[in-house]
């Protein structure tokens, strides 16, 4: 009898924060290998909440301020962002400023991702708040802000300020913070594929593929096997009855 492989599918959840730059790298690079994967039609891709800095107050510093605070002089400060800018615009084509530094405490912006999820628009949403964030410098733990940038993604601003105004969906960001401590998820991004396999790090897209494809074989070999277990009517015995 064959194999139907209507019902194989995979998928990925990715715990990430909009503060790490990396993050968005190994979103863009999840999604070039996805691209050249010949089985994404049967991925679903899930965005996990995790917070760098739970305790984050919300706040705007100019560059000799966070030199101070970092210990380092502003020409220092300067040639890390630089550096930084430079790899995001390199590996995920993202231009970044850094002409102010707004530091965000990022739980409303997990919540507002969940509700995004449920009417589809995760993925436009995270985009949108990875550019806001990086790329021009907005302060996204502004209510304000987000109900803008909720309405550039698709959602009914209504829907957002009111959501946002309410306790919705901060069990979901609970949730996914208290997994990835089960998980030991001590860093981002960090991808888990059919709650079994794990990758850290903004791999390159070579590696996600590989991933990807070896990951697939594997399910399928494991659903073979258990199909197949199932088809025979002389090798199991089940509610103290033997088939022989």
């Amino acid at each position: 009898m064959e194999l139907s492989l209507e019902g194989l599918t995979m998928r990925i959840d990715v715990w990430s924060d909009f503060g790490c730059p990396f993050c968005v790298i190994g979103k863009r690079k999840l999604e070039n290998a996805l691209s050249m994967f010949t089985m994404k039609d049967k991925v679903e891709v899930v965005y996990r909440s995790y917070q760098l800095d739970p305790n984050a107050a919300n706040r705007t510093l100019s560059n000799e301020q966070l030199a101070r605070e970092k210990g380092m002089n502003v020409e220092q400060l300067k040639a890390k962002q630089d550096q930084v800018a430079n790899m995001i615009k390199k590996e995920a084509g993202l231009d970044v400023s850094y002409d102010q530094v707004v530091i965000a405490n990022t739980f409303d912006v997990h919540r507002l991702v969940h509700f995004a999820a449920k009417v589809g628009k995760g993925a436009e949403l995270t985009d949108r708040l990875f550019r806001a964030y990086l790329s021009q410098s907005m302060n996204i733990a502004d209510r304000n802000v987000l109900v803008s940038l909720g309405s550039e993604a698709g959602l009914n601003e209504q829907d957002v300020a009111e959501m946002l105004k309410s306790d919705a969906y901060k069990d979901s960001v609970n949730d996914d913070l208290a997994e990835a401590r089960e998980l030991n998820i001590a860093s981002v991004p960090t991808f888990v594929f059919n709650n079994k396999y794990m990758i850290s790090g903004a791999q390159s897209e070579e590696v996600f593929l590989s991933a990807l494809n070896s990951i697939w074989d594997e399910e399928n070999k494991l659903q073979k096997i258990e199909f197949q277990n199932q088809s025979q009517d002389d090798g199991s015995c089940t509610d103290g009855v033997c088939n022989v």
